[in-house]
C-alpha cells in the first residue's frame, strides 16, 4: 500500500511540475487570443489631394487600426483615387499576399475588388496598396475606373499573435523622382499601425 502511495505522490509531483512548467514558458504575446469565429469591419478611406497645402498628398484615412488578435478582420479600403502609380517591372507589390504560413502570424488574405476576386493586378494598373511587411501581407488597390466615383477592396484575414505592426503604402504615389517622397514617408498618410490587441 505505501508503494502505491508513493507512486501516486510521485505521479501527482510530476504531472503538478509539468503544468507549472508549461504555465511559465507560455508566451504572453499568445495568451487570451481571441479565437471565436466574430467578424471585426474596419473601413479605411484614400482620399487624393485634398488636405489643403498637400494638394499631390493622397491619404489614407484613419491611418491606424486596431484589431483583436485572432479574430476574422474584413478590411474594406475605399478609394476616391482615379490616378495610378505603377510599380516597377517585377515588382511583387502587385499580388495580393495572405501572410507566412510558417510562422503562423496570419490566416487569411483574400481580397474582393468591387465584388470580384482579385489574386493580382498588372504594375500599370496600381493605385496604392496596403502592405504590412512585418505580418507578409499585401492588398492591391486599383485606381478608380473610368465613369466611376470609387473603387471598393474588402481584404480578409486574421492576425494570430498581439503587437504592433507597420503598413505602408508600396506603389510609387508620393512627390519626388521616385514617388517615395512626401506623403509616402509620413505617418497618417500613406503609412500608419496596425495594432493587434
Amino acid at each position: 500500500m505505501k508503494t502505491v502511495i508513493k507512486s501516486l505522490a510521485a505521479l501527482f509531483s510530476i504531472l503538478l511540475l509539468a503544468t507549472v512548467l508549461s504555465a511559465c514558458s507560455s508566451d504572453p504575446s499568445t495568451s487570451n487570443i481571441f479565437t471565436s469565429s466574430t467578424v471585426v469591419n474596419r473601413t479605411m478611406v484614400i482620399q487624393s489631394g485634398t488636405e489643403p497645402g498637400k494638394t499631390d498628398w493622397p491619404q489614407f484615412s484613419p491611418a491606424d487600426i486596431t484589431i483583436p488578435a485572432g479574430a476574422t478582420v474584413k478590411l474594406t479600403i475605399i478609394s476616391y483615387d482615379n490616378g495610378t502609380a505603377p510599380l516597377p517591372t517585377g515588382s511583387p507589390f502587385g499580388h495580393v499576399w495572405g501572410g507566412d504560413s510558417t510562422f503562423g502570424l496570419v490566416q487569411g488574405g483574400t481580397e474582393i475588388s468591387d465584388g470580384k476576386p482579385l489574386t493580382e493586378l498588372p504594375n500599370s494598373q496600381v493605385s496604392h496598396t496596403f502592405t504590412v511587411p512585418g505580418l507578409l501581407i499585401n492588398a492591391v488597390i486599383p485606381a478608380v475606373p473610368n465613369g466611376a466615383t470609387t473603387t471598393t477592396v474588402v481584404y480578409t484575414f486574421r492576425v494570430m499573435k498581439k503587437g504592433i505592426y507597420e503598413w505602408l503604402c508600396a506603389a510609387p504615389c508620393g512627390s519626388g523622382s521616385n514617388g517615395m517622397g512626401g506623403a509616402m514617408q509620413t505617418f497618417g498618410w500613406m503609412r500608419g499601425l496596425v495594432k493587434v490587441v
